[in-house]
């Protein structure tokens, strides 16, 4: 009985929770942008990439702007969508095993209405820092300016996941870096381009 009373109280309250402490922590942070002008030149109508690992400050700092993004239909997925909703994206449901197509197309047809998205080439399960092929399919079905955004923090904390998500502490210095969009849609390009 206690047992589920906990599981339920963390189902309801755990995504409220979670995203308090994104916003309390990311508030600590000292962001610096570099290479924002590239983005305004397309009026925000562009796709962004980044590893798995560097996605949390990117959260942080484009909360509210309603871009889009595919989050797997797993337990976990089901707590970081509900995260992201609060934040102000808009999520699409679907993994590599199941409805992934479907949420890809979804994606794709936001895009296409001159939207924001974004995606992580190497998620949700890896190879970490390998650049899947889906990305390039996006980018060219969408026919927007593809971005590949590089994320440094100088103090953070990396979890022992596949990924080693980093987590920057509370008063970093983070840099995000957003260069020139990638002209030539092939995976080697990509996967310099996302090279720190």
């Amino acid at each position: 009985m206690i047992g589920s009373l906990i599981r339920s109280f963390l189902w309801f309250s755990g995504p409220t929770l979670l995203t308090t402490f994104i916003l309390i922590l990311g508030h600590t942070w000292k962001l610096h942008f570099h290479g924002w002008e590239h983005i305004l030149e397309y009026n925000s109508s562009v796709f962004y990439v980044f590893w798995h690992e560097n996605m949390l400050p990117v959260l942080f700092s484009h909360r509210g702007r309603g871009v889009g993004i595919i989050v797997s239909t797993s337990p976990d997925g089901e707590l970081i969508s509900r995260v992201l909703k609060i934040l102000g994206y808009k999520v699409f449901r679907g993994g590599t095993e199941k409805r992934g197509r479907r949420a890809m197309q979804e994606l794709i047809q936001y895009g296409k209405e001159g939207r924001e998205i974004a995606i992580t080439p190497d998620g949700p399960k890896g190879p970490r820092r390998e650049a899947k092929r889906g990305t390039l399919v996006i980018a060219k079905r969408t026919r927007l300016p593809l971005f590949a955004v590089k994320i440094e923090a100088n103090h953070c904390f990396r979890f022992s996941s596949w990924d080693k998500f980093m987590l920057p502490l509370p008063f970093s210095l983070i840099d995000i870096t957003i260069e020139e969009p990638i002209t030539e849609l092939n995976e080697k390009t990509l996967q310099k381009a996302l090279s720190n």
